[in-house]
Order: C-alpha cells, then sequence, then structure tokens
C-alpha cells in the first residue's frame, strides 16, 4: 500500500537522539523509527506480529513499566 508523503523538519539535536533510539530498536530506518512512535503515540498502529509484540513487552519489562 503506497501512502503519499509529507516532510517534517525536526531540530538537529532530536534527530541525532532519533538515530541512537534507532539502533537500539528494531526498526530499519529513521522514517521507520519515526512512523511507528507517531502511529503509537495517536494510537493508529496497526496490529503487531506476535514476535514484535513480544519485543516490545521485553522492552516495557526491562524498563520497567511491566512485571
Amino acid at each position: 500500500m503506497s501512502m503519499d508523503k509529507k516532510t517534517v523538519s525536526i531540530p538537529e539535536e532530536l534527530y541525532k537522539k532519533v538515530e541512537e533510539a534507532v539502533k537500539k530498536s528494531d526498526a530499519d530506518s529513521i522514517e521507520e523509527y519515526i512512523v511507528k512512535a507517531l502511529e503509537a503515540q495517536l494510537g493508529q498502529s496497526s496490529a503487531l506480529s506476535d514476535d514484535e509484540e513480544e519485543k516490545v513487552k521485553e522492552k516495557l519489562k526491562a524498563l520497567g513499566y511491566m512485571d
């Protein structure tokens, strides 16, 4: 499914933080990471696969958000 895209500018300092976050995530690119983050924030993310859901749970547990 092809979606039209728009360009958004963000401060360079924030971009560098996103670059570092991508290295620690399963995202393949900065764009993918930002799209997933925005979808999650806006409650519009697509359903996760079982594997993706398990990875999210593991990350949340490691951060202390889940038991």
